[in-house]
């Protein structure tokens, strides 16, 4: 009996550690400064987690800016940067991994380049119009077109974001926690696209719910998070009232599936290492 004591010790005394760490995980507020080294530490701590579960390229190193569009070159010089503005409103690991993974989700997606070719695409369409009104409506076309390229990649972004934060064992659904409070503080970062806030988390949560519904029923215990649960809820409520959006929802979700593959088989010709790991991880299904 004192041996089987002994054991349970030991065993309790070798939990302790862990016990402790989950209790003194770490919390930030929208005063910490994401300057400091210690924080800029720890952001590539967590970057490098989501990089090497991912398998992606581990010679990347994360810094933090003011500049929203500072990826740009990220592909080539292996530095990615994270806007501060988005970091205001982290509260946790997950919630810093979120906003971390949403823009490897855009260098995964090859976001920048493909904008940067459509723009250039977009500024050489110059057709001669002999109107005021006939340049205005070459103006608007520009501009919708613009608006649909930017919420496609923000949409790619995000489910991205989900699948890196899943192989990470990071909760996905700290990425709607952070979209929500950055809406309702202020546009910019993470909303600064043309979805709104209720299209982003809807689309997350969608997402999220049919490629990992356990995850989604364990819940992800914030505020900001529970707050978010009432607009979803709301939702699915109009939905399930309504067997075509139903329907669409559904659908919706298995066209992802689609696109997803044939992304990921087009990224395994990429030169872009980004892509290339992406892909293997997505068609291994790892």
């Amino acid at each position: 009996m004192k041996k089987i004591f002994t054991l349970m010790l030991f065993s309790l005394l070798a939990c302790m550690p862990a016990f402790f760490a989950g209790a003194s995980a770490a919390s930030y507020n929208t005063s910490t400064n994401w300057f400091d080294s210690k924080n800029v530490s720890h952001l590539n701590t967590i970057g490098q987690n989501i990089i090497k579960a991912n398998k992606m390229p581990s010679t990347v190193t994360f810094k933090v800016t003011d500049n929203q569009n500072m990826n740009s070159e990220a592909t080539y010089t292996q530095t990615v940067y994270i806007y501060s503005g988005d970091l205001k409103y982290v509260e946790n690991d997950n919630e810093l991994a979120a906003v971390v993974a949403h823009e490897i989700g855009h260098l995964v997606n090859g976001h920048t380049a493909k904008s940067s070719i459509f723009d250039s695409l977009l500024s050489s369409v110059n057709p001669n119009t002999k109107t005021e009104n006939g340049s205005a409506t070459v103006g608007l076309i520009k501009t919708i077109s613009s608006n649909k390229v930017n919420k496609d990649n923000e949409k790619e972004a995000d489910i991205t974001a989900v699948d890196l934060l899943m192989t990470a064992g990071y909760n996905p659904l700290a990425l709607i926690s952070v979209v929500y409070k950055s809406d309702i503080t202020e546009t910019g970062g993470l909303l600064d696209s043309n979805l709104s806030c209720e299209e982003r988390i809807m689309n997350i949560y969608d997402y999220a719910n049919y490629n990992y519904p356990e995850k989604v029923k364990a819940n992800y215990k914030t505020d900001s998070y529970q707050s978010a649960l009432n607009l979803i809820y709301a939702n699915l409520k109009i939905r399930k009232a309504d067997s075509k959006k139903m329907e669409k929802a559904q659908k919706e979700q298995e066209k992802l599936q689609k696109e997803k593959l044939k992304r990921a088989r087009n990224m395994a010709k990429s030169t872009n290492p980004w892509s290339s790991a992406y892909s293997l991880m997505q068609v291994s299904g790892n």
